[in-house]
């Protein structure tokens, strides 16, 4: 894959991935748990999320409110904000960055028919260089945030002290988070490799000869090196008089 591919590849996971990090943000499904009574009619399904704490009853009426207490606001739940909003943050401007800033930098090796100064080349390049790295970061805190969650919600879930009706199981959102933050991971991969593989393997660059130059001097005919006698004063004198 050239340069320009793996850079509008990268964008596009980019892309796909801050979207699903805003909807594990905003869906409050980081936790559920379903509870049956004696008949269908009571089932109701709880959910917990960031910033609201749900109750879906079988008729479909649904309640949702803040979390209030500290059963649904746990310590995995306010790190996750926190964590969840700067990757949010860091993807949108890592992607701003690398679509504006970066362009789709050409690193092939061959110059394009509108050839761009060196120094313009080499900013481009820092520039996408840093959009792709914002864009791991951004993988990175949401798989810390998701993976932290679910990790919590699995030790609390095999506790056999913790009453039933206070146990929940790993939702939806946590699958949405950890798809995403690998999207961005690769994206931001694909985005960061675009130059460093042709700064690697960059040929050697000789100093141009113009062709008219060396015809001159292939043609200049090579003259003999003549032997220079040294004269002296009395060469043309034989014991002292004239020849």
């Amino acid at each position: 894959m050239g340069g320009k591919g793996k850079q509008i590849g990268g964008l596009a996971s980019c892309l796909v991935g801050i979207i699903g990090v805003c909807v594990t943000c905003g869906l409050p499904m980081w936790r559920e748990t379903s509870f049956v009574g004696a008949n269908v009619v009571t089932a109701q399904w709880v959910w917990d999320g960031l910033w609201l704490h749900c109750v879906v009853q079988a008729t479909g009426q649904m309640q949702c409110k803040s979390h209030t207490s500290v059963v649904t606001m746990t310590s995995d739940i306010q790190a996750g904000r926190v964590l969840i909003l700067l990757s949010v943050l860091a993807s949108l401007l890592g992607f701003i960055v690398t679509l504006l800033g970066g362009g789709v930098v050409n690193c092939s090796g061959t110059p394009p028919e509108n050839t761009l100064p060196q120094s313009t080349s080499s900013s481009k390049s820092k520039v996408a260089l840093l959009g792709g790295s914002l864009c791991i970061l951004s993988g990175i805190l949401c798989l810390v945030s998701v993976s932290w969650s679910a990790a919590n919600t699995i030790s609390v879930y095999n506790d056999p002290l913790v009453v039933q009706s206070l146990k929940r199981e790993v939702g939806s959102s946590i699958y949405i988070g950890w798809a995403s933050s690998l999207l961005l991971l690769l994206g931001g991969a694909l985005i960061c490799s675009v130059c460093t593989d042709k700064r690697s393997s960059a040929p050697a660059y000789r100093t141009y000869t113009p062709y008219r130059y060396i015809s001159q001097i292939s043609e200049t005919p090579s003259r003999p090196a003549t032997r220079v006698r040294d004269e002296r004063p009395g060469d043309g004198l034989i014991n002292g008089s004239t020849v």
